[in-house]
């Protein structure tokens, strides 16, 4: 079998491996980094939320 034609299997295999790690990183959301980044609320409106309570 010629090395090229290796090669370019290998390639492909990356490709394939590299569209489905991407896709799986867009289907979940817990995976990207801006999920971590959680907004916490401003005190005066935690506060707030106490009391019409």
């Amino acid at each position: 079998m010629d090395l090229h034609w290796i090669a370019g299997v290998a390639v492909l295999l990356i490709l394939v491996a590299i569209s489905a790690y991407r896709e799986a990183l867009e289907s979940d959301g817990t995976m990207r980094i801006g999920a971590f980044k959680r907004e916490r609320p401003v005190p005066r409106e935690a506060d707030q939320a106490m009391e019409r309570v």
